[in-house]
């Protein structure tokens, strides 16, 4: 009997190893629209250009989408159970009411409200006709809620047009806000969300590793600024190339210094 070392998750806050856990959760089936978003982003300009590549393979490999989260608060999974049958209650009437609801009194007003409350009045159940329900406790992904921001945003002030003509974020979000915000939109309405696409890198420390209190390598702008001075900020950043990682350091801003003198 011996020790075997072998790599363990462990929680990306606290550092602590994670225990799994089977739970039932809610998950968007992309087979639905997988093709038509992999079309969308051929149509999409990428920059840099290797973005493209990044989104297309991420998209085209990626599993069925959890978007349920097991959180005291968030934005609600508009679902209802039929307490009678057991039945899952989601239609068109049943989101119109909640829509309805949320458009006067917010979403917050979800947890405020008993299902009766929401649901239609003297709502029957279409399976057993029974009139007692209770809510999902579920809220739906983070991810989802900023995903839907292209229709949330652009589609409800008159003074701005959908597509976007731009997104701009960091690599991380190719992952993240670039391709929720592309299932969403081609799933609701067939197109993706914009036009564009610009990716750039992060600001790191002299070996390459991101900035993070609790590493201690954080350089505050204000720090630099009072240090060198605002011409040498605006020198740094004139002379770093966006598209890749940035390095910054006392030893590379000492160099600056020499150089603009």
């Amino acid at each position: 009997v011996g020790k075997i070392m072998h790599s363990y998750p462990h929680c990306w806050r606290c550092k602590k190893p994670v225990v799994f856990r089977a739970t039932e959760q809610w998950f968007v089936n992309l087979e639905a629209f997988r093709d038509l978003a992999l079309k969308e982003i051929e149509k999409v300009q990428f920059v840099p250009a290797w973005g493209k590549e990044k989104i297309y393979g991420m998209v085209e490999n990626r599993t069925d989408w959890c978007i349920s989260r097991q959180r005291v608060w968030g934005v609600p999974l508009p679902v209802f159970y039929c307490k009678g049958c057991g039945e899952i209650i989601v239609n068109e009437e049943t989101i119109n009411s909640v829509k309805k609801l949320f458009l006067e009194k917010g979403s917050d007003s979800w947890f405020a409200l008993s299902a009766q409350e929401i649901l239609p009045k003297d709502y029957q159940c279409p399976h057993c006709q029974g009139k007692d329900f209770e809510k999902e406790k579920d809220i739906m992904d983070v991810w989802f809620d900023s995903g839907c921001s292209h229709a949330a945003v652009l589609k409800t002030r008159e003074e701005l047009h959908w597509p976007a003509e731009m997104y701009l974020e960091g690599t991380d979000q190719h992952r993240g806000w670039f391709q929720t915000s592309l299932l969403t939109s081609v799933a609701a309405f067939e197109k993706a969300p914009y036009k564009t696409v610009l990716t750039h890198g992060f600001i790191v420390d002299a070996e390459g590793r991101k900035m993070s209190k609790s590493i201690g390598n954080v350089i505050a702008p204000q720090e630099i600024i009072e240090k060198y001075g605002a011409d040498i900020l605006r020198l740094w950043v004139a002379s770093s190339d966006y598209r890749t990682d940035i390095r910054i350091s006392s030893k590379i801003l000492d160099q600056l210094v020499e150089i603009y003198r």
